[in-house]
C-alpha cells in the first residue's frame, strides 16, 4: 500500500510512525506518576541520594531508596544553631504541605505523618476516610494533621497548598539544632493530599509507587569549627546547578 498522491492514503512509513506514536502514548498513560520534588534543581542543596527514574525513589522513607539508589556524596558543614536557607523545587504540583526534621545520628528517628486532614476534602470522591486503611481525618487541615509527631521535627505544615496554588519552588530559613554531630541528617518531606483515583487511593506511607510522602535528605556535620560560606563539600559543589 503506497497510494498517497492525493493525501488520502498513508504510506507504510506513515502507518509505522502512527503505530509507534500510539504505542508510546499508551505506555505513557500506563506509567504511574512518581515523586516530583527536588532539592538539586532549586539550587541551595543536593540530596544524599539520587532520585531514581522519574523521581520514584523519593517515595521510599526516610531519605529515598537507600538500598538501591546512588549516593551523591553531597554533604554540608554548618555551625551548631546556625540559620540556613533551604530551597526545594516542586516540578509537578500536588496538593499538600512540607515538613523539615533533623536527626543528629543518621536518619532512623524520622516518623512519617500517620494521618492527613485533606486541604480539599470535596475532591476525595470516596469520602474521608475511604476505608479502614485510609488514615484520613475530618477537621481543619491547618491544625488537625499529624504535625510535630516526634522530637526530630523542626518545622511542620509548611506552605499548605492545592495543585492550583502550588509554587515552582519554596524557600525556608531553617535554624539548626545547637548540637555538634558528624552524622546528622536534615529531612524535607512533602505530604500529598491528592484526590482518590487511579494514581492515589487511601492515604498511606507504605514504600511503593502509590504512597503519599516524598522524601529528600541532606547529609550534614554540625561543628563549632565550621567556616560560614564554606558549607558544601566538593561533591555538592560539583552537582549544584550553575549560577545564572
Amino acid at each position: 500500500m503506497h497510494i498517497d498522491n492525493a493525501g488520502k492514503h498513508p504510506t507504510r512509513t506513515t502507518l509505522r510512525l502512527s503505530a509507534l506514536a500510539i504505542a508510546l502514548a499508551m505506555g505513557a498513560a500506563a506509567t504511574p506518576a512518581f515523586a516530583h520534588i527536588d532539592l538539586q534543581r532549586a539550587g541551595t542543596h543536593v540530596a544524599m541520594f539520587e532520585q531514581g527514574p522519574a523521581g520514584r525513589d523519593t517515595k521510599i522513607s526516610p531519605c529515598g531508596n537507600t538500598d538501591e539508589a546512588v549516593a551523591t556524596g553531597a554533604a554540608y558543614t554548618y555551625q551548631p544553631g546556625e540559620t540556613i536557607t533551604i530551597s526545594l523545587a516542586e516540578y509537578v504540583p500536588h496538593p499538600g504541605y512540607f515538613r523539615i526534621a533533623f536527626d543528629d545520628d543518621g536518619y532512623d528517628d524520622f516518623v512519617s505523618p500517620r494521618w492527613i486532614v485533606p486541604i480539599e476534602p470535596e475532591n476525595r470522591a470516596g469520602g474521608c476516610p475511604i476505608d479502614d486503611e485510609d488514615q484520613c481525618r475530618v477537621g481543619d487541615y491547618l491544625t488537625d494533621g499529624d504535625f510535630f509527631n516526634n522530637e526530630t521535627v523542626l518545622m511542620d505544615n509548611l506552605n499548605s497548598h492545592t495543585s492550583a496554588t502550588a509554587q515552582r519552588s519554596y524557600t525556608w530559613e531553617v535554624t539548626l539544632p545547637d548540637v555538634e554531630c558528624d552524622n546528622c541528617t536534615l529531612q524535607i518531606i512533602q505530604v500529598m493530599m491528592d484526590p482518590a483515583g487511579t494514581a492515589h487511593g487511601v492515604y498511606n506511607t507504605t514504600p511503593g509507587d502509590e504512597n503519599d510522602v516524598y522524601h529528600q535528605c541532606i547529609a550534614m556535620t554540625l561543628s563549632e569549627s565550621a567556616v560560614p560560606g564554606q558549607a558544601a563539600n566538593a561533591a555538592a559543589r560539583a552537582l549544584a546547578p550553575a549560577a545564572d
